[in-house]
């Protein structure tokens, strides 16, 4: 029997392992962009000489590190704002309003209009005479100088192009990183396993797609934009721009200048506009397609674990998966969860080290993986019963009502004065109220309440119906306009989808905790599976009960809170499906696939064993008919 190993040395932040990686990867990254830069300087040069048209020392090169350093600052966007999962909220409308007045929106926003002004100033100030794309245009007619509006006009679409950009940079999130969701593999999965294509691959393949999709939004803003500019734009913009011209740049031109009442030859500006739209397009869709496809590698170094270069590799990853941001966790539980499925010989070392200071290794690792689990369990209850509170929770509001003062064992006295029953009145106010009292009491027959009842009753029920045939007017007025108005895309962000809640309960919120999740199921899976031929001590054994009553609950919680779902009117999505599949969320799916492929994996390797591990044949029953996937579920006691 080998040792324990002894847990001695200093643990490295997980951090330092992640950070290398990354920089790594991001420098690949930029290797391409600053490749497709050079390409859209060749094209850009004037081709007066073959030789120096493509040779990257001289003109072209310059050219490129200034293209190269509009492309940074988008690739400094992404690094800045990114995070792992999906946004997860009830409606688009709830996106819109938590997201849109954010400092983070207004960075794509800066960032893109900048990228795109020093494209554009890079195009403009490298073109020859011949193009007329300099700030003044003189003429034989007129003394002084012109200012030209031709650049101006290609300024101004630059600017259109990087809104666009922006909004769709916002609306698809390109901010978020996808990291896999890990299964327990299948035995076909395990025998034989599919070799993942490496980024420079993926990316070849995207490059047709992408110049097409870079092609037709540039010639969809090229129209749009041409026509805004003519409709009325360029006597807003001009008096602006001629004042830089005049006073910033001090270009000798006269106090005041109308705009020229003829437009310029606007054919070949809108040509030129859609070769460098596409090229700038096309540069911002490799970027993000390339950072999207290296950070989201495998957290590996050379084909084996990046915390395998640690001092104490156990160590560090533990950090890591208590890390508070969420990013970090992601890659630690990635990390955790190939550890687990791919790497035996590092996977046996988390059975061996039982000397770590706040616990043995593995029960540390089951313990963070175990709590997601019980979150998701924690969101499920929630969701079935909004009034539904955590124990914790629920014990401090507890202890807070049980701390009052001495119980109240008589009515409160009342302010009024005291009198006795057989007392006369003696003062004019005390005779003015018995009169009174005595005139009301005569009005208060009981015959007089059974007709005022009957008057209150007949008038409450003609007003009831009064008001119930308004109420059947207004919605025969408005149910059709309101239908037309959600069907139709401006009814989308306040539309109530099906998937959007359930998204928000199982995967979490604001940001989705899918792969966390279930690599956090797969690492408890293969650890539990793996621990019959490796666990030398056996401590695994007094966890398999607590992960199988875990998964049992998440299980059924899961289904019961699908099941309960309600589908709105306006989730015209949903209501398209067929009336079977209507209930079945991609994610919620995934999850529950993840549970109940572990379960059944625990059980098979651990069926002979269960009665010895403390569990009764109530629960054991229970958790095979779970994991069965049969069409009846236990009700959640």
């Amino acid at each position: 029997m080998p040792p324990a190993i002894p847990v001695q040395a200093p643990i490295r932040p997980y951090r330092d392992f992640v950070t290398p990686v990354l920089h790594k990867r991001f420098t690949n990254a930029a290797v391409y962009t600053l490749g497709l830069c050079w390409v859209i300087s060749v094209w850009q040069g004037t081709w007066t000489h073959y030789l120096w048209s493509w040779f990257p020392i001289g003109p072209v090169g310059v050219r490129t590190l200034l293209l190269f350093v509009s492309a940074l600052i988008i690739y400094i966007l992404r690094i800045a704002q990114y995070h792992v999962g999906q946004r997860n909220t009830l409606a688009g409308q709830d996106t819109f309003w938590k997201y849109a007045f954010t400092a983070r929106t207004v960075m794509v926003v800066v960032s893109y209009l900048l990228s795109a002004f020093l494209f554009g100033e890079i195009y403009i100030w490298t073109q020859p005479e011949s193009k007329k794309l300099g700030y003044t245009d003189q003429g034989k007619n007129y003394e002084r100088l012109r200012l030209n509006e031709r650049p101006m006009f290609l300024r101004f679409m630059f600017a259109v192009l990087a809104l666009v950009q922006s909004g769709a940079h916002l609306w698809r999130d390109y901010d978020k990183i996808e990291f896999p969701a890990i299964a327990p593999k299948t035995e076909q999965e395990a025998a034989a396993p599919t070799p993942a294509a490496r980024p420079h691959q993926v990316l070849i393949q995207k490059l047709s797609p992408l110049a097409q999709n870079a092609a037709i939004w540039s010639g969809a803003v090229s129209l749009v934009g041409a026509l805004v500019y003519i409709s009325g734009i360029r006597y807003a913009i001009w008096p602006s721009y001629y004042s830089w011209a005049r006073n910033v740049l001090m270009i000798s031109l006269s106090k005041s200048r109308p705009l020229p009442a003829t437009l310029p030859p606007f054919a070949p500006l809108v040509g030129m506009f859609f070769a460098e739209g596409t090229l700038i397009f096309f540069m911002w869709l490799v970027i993000n397609t390339t950072f999207d496809l290296y950070m989201s590698q495998p957290p590996l170094k050379n084909g084996k674990p990046i915390t395998n270069d640690s001092k104490d590799p156990n160590g560090s990853l533990l950090k890591g998966l208590k890390a508070k941001k969420d990013t970090i966790k992601a890659v630690a539980l990635w990390e955790l969860a190939l550890i687990t499925d791919s790497f035996p010989d590092r996977r046996k070392t988390l059975y061996l080290e039982t000397t770590r200071k706040n616990g043995a290794t593995l029960k540390q690792v089951v313990d963070i993986c175990l709590s997601e689990v019980r979150l998701l369990s924690e969101r499920l209850r929630l969701g079935l019963d909004p009034q539904y509170r955590p124990k914790g929770e629920a014990e401090k509001s507890d202890q807070a009502q049980s701390v009052s003062l001495v119980p109240q064992i008589a009515p409160a006295l009342k302010d009024a004065p005291i009198k006795g029953t057989g007392l006369p009145p003696t003062t004019t106010r005390e005779k003015f109220g018995d009169v009174a009292g005595d005139f009301a009491k005569s009005l208060s027959s009981p015959q007089n309440g059974v007709k005022t009842r009957e008057y209150l009753m007949k008038g409450t029920t003609e007003l009831s119906q009064h008001l119930q045939r308004g109420v059947e007017e207004v919605e025969a007025r408005s149910s059709g306009f309101w239908s037309n108005f959600m069907a139709s895309p401006l009814g989308y962000p306040f539309r109530q989808s099906l998937r959007r809640t359930a998204n928000v309960v199982v995967a979490g919120a604001p940001f989705s905790r899918l792969s966390i999740l279930c690599n956090a199921v797969a690492a408890l899976t293969n650890l539990t599976v793996s621990s019959i031929l490796e666990d030398e001590y056996g401590r695994m054994q007094d966890e398999v009960a607590q992960i199988i009553r875990v998964f049992t609950e998440a299980l059924k919680l899961l289904d019961q809170y699908m099941a309960s779902l309600n589908i709105h009117w306006t989730d015209f999505e949903t209501l398209a499906r067929p009336e079977a599949e209507r209930k079945k969320v991609a994610e919620a799916e995934q999850v529950r696939e993840a549970l109940r492929a572990g379960l059944e994996k625990i059980l098979r390797s651990f069926g002979e064993y269960l009665s010895g591990l403390k569990m009764s044949r109530l629960e054991i029953t229970e958790a095979k008919k779970v994991a069965s996937n049969g069409p009846e579920m236990a009700v959640v006691r």
